[in-house]
């Protein structure tokens, strides 16, 4: 079947916003300074980035949109600010690849977080892809049985689950602008990390990584918007897994950092599950 012109665009889109934010989790570690003084760095430069895009693409209406107008806006800042803060202390407290293999897991408590909120009835399909990803997510804790980097695996698990709530936030209120969310969670965190960094001074070599690193996500978060609105969105969170499968990649490259066998194992069983119920989601769509 021919895909519509509209399609295709919603695909490089998504594709382009995926890619795009697969260096992420390199650009933290290569910072090289304290976690809270990156993440109040990362809050103001994700945040020029996204207000500078919205004052680019909205023009005169800018400012319209850049004003959380609901309270259901305003949480779903608090979980884009709670979001960020725990993204960076996974990183830096586990590998790479442990924090992104659980972080994909985001749109099963998506639809768990839907079921009990938004009363949407779960496919089966999803119940399965949950048993299956919880065994691969279990294989992958397996390494910290001792206790040693559990905290990185129990932040990208907080992330993960705070991500999801976000997504169901903003699902509630289709009047919301993403990229707005982003750019004021980006602010919000900005002020307790004024009272935890021991420091805020970065040197050039942290000031080009951070300003790529905003640079990037803003980027990522218009382009994936952009998609979103094209394409439906079992495509977007199959594109989504290149960043769970090539950001560990660049990790590697860049720093030897080599995921262990069960983070492997664990992935491949989460990362292949998410693939299916994306594809088995995808059909059922388009059977409709």
């Amino acid at each position: 079947m021919q895909q519509r012109p509209d399609h295709i665009q919603g695909l490089i889109f998504a594709t382009a916003g995926a890619l795009a934010l697969t260096p992420d989790g390199l650009l933290v570690r290569l910072v090289g300074t304290g976690d809270w003084t990156i993440v109040f760095w990362r809050g103001i430069f994700i945040a020029t980035g996204l207000i500078a895009s919205q004052l680019v693409m909205h023009k005169s209406k800018a400012l319209s949109e850049l004003l959380p107008t609901h309270w259901k806006a305003w949480l779903a800042i608090l979980c884009s600010a709670i979001g960020t803060l725990t993204f960076v202390l996974s990183i830096t407290h586990t590998t790479v690849a442990n924090t992104l293999v659980i972080l994909s897991t985001m749109s099963l408590f998506a639809a768990l977080l839907s079921m009990i909120f938004l009363k949407e009835r779960i496919a089966l399909r999803t119940w399965v892809a949950m048993g299956c990803a919880i065994v691969g997510i279990l294989i992958v804790f397996m390494d910290d049985l001792d206790g040693t980097g559990l905290d990185g695996k129990l932040f990208a698990l907080a992330c993960a689950f705070v991500t999801a709530a976000n997504m169901t936030i903003i699902r509630s209120e289709k009047s919301m602008n993403v990229p707005t969310i982003f750019a004021w969670g980006g602010m919000m965190i900005c002020i307790p990390a004024l009272y935890f960094a021991p420091s805020l001074m970065i040197d050039t070599q942290a000031t080009l990584t951070l300003l790529t690193m905003g640079g990037l996500n803003a980027l990522a978060f218009v382009l994936l918007g952009l998609g979103a609105k094209r394409i439906p969105s079992p495509e977007v969170s199959l594109l989504m897994l290149l960043e769970t499968i090539i950001g560990p990649i660049w990790v590697w490259l860049a720093l030897n950092e080599v995921p262990s066998i069960n983070a492997l194992f664990g992935g491949t069983i989460v990362v292949g599950t998410l693939a299916l119920h994306a594809l088995a989601s995808l059909k059922a769509k388009r059977q409709l």
